[in-house]
């Protein structure tokens, strides 16, 4: 997923808190009209004097969801523009990166890629410059100062990650829980895209070795060693801390192993780097190996051909993400290893690390949001190869190993 949200779920709680603040007009209304004129005594007394200060706070109340039913709606506007802008300079550096690996010394495609992504963290700068004033308006309805996440913000939506990572290690994190692909839970960075390359490295024995060899304790300092890379040259960066909102794992008690590389990665390319990539950049980085991508310009998912390739890549040990769609909304029938098959919705704009591919070309995949998400309930889960077909564009790979 690109980090920039989902404009039609915020847009969907703007409504149901504009139609809160109306139902509580009413209620005001009603509530005001009502007069105990043949009631008398003790009781009546004490129902009046309720009604006085109730009306009121109610009136706030009313007045607060109406508030921050504007607020969320305006927010949905800027995610929209956000997810319009950010396509437009992903097409720009996908055509740009095609014509590079055709000529490498094509000037035009080098400046079109560094406009490209230019251009995308200007649109994440902006759309956290909406979510920061929506975040102060939102506090402003309730007449709060803050704090860790308010009724208005449940999912830590208005977190601020420019912020240093927050929550100390523990050499725990490198339990063996650390290495199961299933128990990989997104947080609320947009970097779905170096989360399932990590989670396509702990799916095969040979990653999962690397992934060891790549990050160590230091007891003397009290963090890891995490070995990043740059062009194929290996490079340590100490870690202390990860972000409490970052990538966890055990339903959700404790940071992953992915954690430790998002407060690396944040370390040496900024945090703008975990707010919507491309996997093929988060496997350089990790793993220093080549990388191959297939790929549809025309984003129409993946041929029998191409799927083969990565079924290769699998075989021989390697590592593989496959992207889904731009746009749309897409439900499909899968399969779990149970054989039970339900219905899903395709994320869009999101990776998702494949675990095997079948010979008729249907590929067994995982999303890294991790068990019991909303659009497919966790866990590994067979797409069929139609489906591949249409709607799983791009697939990313590497191979440890080589």
């Amino acid at each position: 997923m690109t980090g920039l949200g989902d404009p039609g779920a915020v847009g969907a709680a703007a409504d149901d808190l504009r139609r809160a603040s109306a139902d509580v007009e009413r209620t005001h209304t009603l509530v005001g009209s009502v007069t105990p004129d043949l009631w008398r005594g003790a009781a009546a007394d004490a129902f009046a004097g309720s009604v006085a200060a109730t009306l009121p706070e109610a009136r706030s109340l009313a007045d607060a969801l109406l508030a921050a039913s504007g607020t969320l709606g305006r927010y949905a506007a800027a995610q929209r523009e956000a997810v319009s802008s950010s396509a437009d300079a992903q097409d720009v550096f996908d055509r740009a990166s095609r014509a590079l690996l055709a000529d490498p010394l094509d000037e035009s495609a080098a400046t079109a890629v560094a406009a490209s992504r230019s251009a995308a963290f200007g649109v994440v700068g902006r759309l956290q410059q909406a979510a920061s004033i929506a975040a102060v308006e939102l506090l402003a309805a309730v007449d709060e100062e803050g704090g860790d996440r308010p009724w208005w913000d449940p999912f830590g939506w208005f977190v601020d990650d420019t912020d240093p990572p927050d929550e100390p290690v523990a050499e725990s994190i490198l339990d063996d829980g650390s290495f199961d692909s299933d128990s990989l839970e997104q947080g609320s960075f947009g970097d779905c895209f170096m989360l399932s390359s990590i989670g396509s490295l702990i799916s095969s024995d040979d990653g999962d070795d690397f992934l060891r060899d790549n990050v160590r304790w230091d007891s003397d300092k009290e963090g890891f060693w995490v070995t990043l890379y740059s062009d194929g040259k290996p490079k340590e960066v100490f870690v202390d801390h990860v972000f409490e909102n970052g990538a966890r794992q055990n339903a959700g008690d404790d940071p992953s192993i992915a954690a430790l590389y998002e407060s690396a990665i944040r370390e040496e390319h900024g945090g703008d780097f975990l707010e919507g990539g491309v996997p093929s950049e988060a496997m350089e980085i990790i793993t220093g190996r080549p990388v191959d991508v297939v790929e549809n310009s025309d984003h129409t998912g993946l041929d029998s051909s191409q799927v083969d390739q990565l079924r290769d890549v699998l075989d021989d040990g390697g590592q593989v993400v496959i992207s889904s769609p731009r746009d749309g909304e897409h439900e499909i029938t899968v399969e779990g290893p149970d054989g039970a098959t339900r219905e899903v919705d395709v994320v869009n704009g999101h990776s998702h690390i494949v675990t095997r591919i079948d010979a008729d070309g249907s590929v067994w995949m995982q999303n890294p949001w991790g068990p019991g998400n909303g659009a497919d309930g966790g866990g590994e889960f067979r797409v069929s190869a139609d489906d591949v077909s249409d709607l799983f564009w791009r697939g990313t790979s590497t191979n440890v190993t080589d």
